[in-house]
Formats: structure tokens, sequence, C-alpha cells
């Protein structure tokens, strides 16, 4: 399976709240076919322009790793998939 390529899609001003400006910072995350992007907001006045990919990049993996913690009992084994497959009640044409 190939790696996940994941780069800076695009940094832009976002709708600002009450702490003050935020800027958007959005992920494009490809591997064929699959390819989404992931918007991050950070208040502006808490990092300068070169730290906010870099923060950016540390609240993505923080958002990667919440997903795997919620979903890990998702997960289906060998077996479980086997199973699974030798049930399929779809009617052959």
């Amino acid at each position: 399976m190939d790696e996940f390529k994941i780069k800076v899609a695009r940094i832009e001003a976002a709708t600002p709240n009450s702490k003050g400006d935020r800027v958007r910072i959005t992920f494009q995350v490809e591997r064929d076919p699959l390819v989404f992007q992931i918007p991050i907001l950070l208040e502006m006045k808490e990092f300068d322009d070169t730290e906010m990919v870099k923060v950016a990049r540390n609240e993505l993996h923080r958002t990667f790793d919440e997903l795997t913690t919620q979903t890990a009992k998702w997960t289906l084994s060998v077996e479980d998939i086997q199973q699974l497959s030798s049930i399929n009640l779809r009617p052959k044409t």
C-alpha cells in the first residue's frame, strides 16, 4: 500500500472569533483513489507566520490520533473480514 501524500493546499484568513483574527491552513491528503482536505483553524495572535504551519501539522496529527482512538473498536480481524465475506447476501447476477 502506498503512503499518503500530505501537503498544505491553502493558507487563508478565516472568520475572526472573540479571541481575534484566525487563519485556516488546509491540508490535502492523497492516496489513489482517495483525496480529501482537512482545514485547521489557528488563532493568529498565538503564532507568527513561520510557526503556523508547524502548529497546524501538530493539530492535524492530534486530529488523526483522536480519530484512531475513537474508531479503534471498529477494527476487524482477518477472520472477521473472512466471515463477513462468506455471508455475502447480495444476489448473484
